[in-house]
């Protein structure tokens, strides 16, 4: 019997990015992308960590056991999945997890400058407040991620966007922490932050960034191979 993979992608990751490690891993490995609501599923509210447990409980419930893994924004709802049912996780791979979260001097920075913008908005054309926000976020942000969604998903990406680090001392299922070494996004000191938290949890980390399944899929997949078969 193969060994069974399920994965939580990130924030606005298409099912599809996964294509090719499933592809490579076809003949050992059987893999289940969950399709998160809010980017290829389409909600009318904004989610919480609630709502996103419940949707994977409804999505998962025919599986009894399996390996988990969660890339970024997926990797924080892995750890909460696994807290919930532990008895249903074989290995959890944390995958360049969004599990960290705090304000540097960056985020405190972007926080003052929305705060001041949000008066002078209503008086400037809705054109010039486009490109004005599409400057800001490309480069002083450095990502259109909260740029290019929609009000519900703002409002989702609000609720969402906690530090979760003190629950990670309470995982007690086998834990990989897989990293790639230039990640922005979610640092490679998040990494080891982990790994002093996560009782017994081995750590491979890879030379790439955050989307290591798209950079090196071949090696990405060998990787997974091997944490999985042995």
């Amino acid at each position: 019997m193969k060994n069974r993979l399920v994965i939580i992608p990130g924030w606005r990751e298409k099912v599809e990015s996964f294509d090719a490690i499933g592809n490579i891993l076809k003949d050992d490995i059987e893999i289940k992308v969950i399709p998160l609501p809010g980017f290829q599923l389409k909600i009318d509210r904004p989610y919480n960590f609630d709502d996103y447990l419940n949707y994977l409980e409804e999505e998962l419930k025919e599986l009894e056991t399996f390996n988990l893994m969660g890339h970024s924004f997926g990797g924080a709802l892995a750890m909460l999945y696994s807290l919930k049912f532990p008895n249903k996780i074989q290995k959890l791979i944390l995958y360049n997890s969004a599990i960290i979260r705090k304000k540097g001097i960056k985020q405190k920075i972007v926080s003052v400058v929305v705060r001041i913008f949000k008066p002078i908005e209503k008086k400037l054309s809705s054109h010039l407040t486009y490109l004005i926000k599409k400057f800001f976020y490309r480069f002083i942000v450095g990502s259109y991620d909260y740029f290019l969604v929609d009000e519900n998903l703002k409002k989702t990406f609000a609720n969402i966007n906690q530090n979760l680090s003190n629950l990670a001392e309470k995982i007690q299922v086998p834990t990989v922490i897989l990293w790639g070494k230039y990640d922005k996004a979610t640092p490679l000191k998040n990494a080891y932050l982990l790994k002093k938290k996560i009782k017994n949890a081995e750590m491979f980390i890879l030379s790439g960034g955050h989307n290591l399944h798209r950079e090196i899929p071949t090696q990405f997949a060998e990787v997974l191979r091997n944490i999985l078969t042995k």
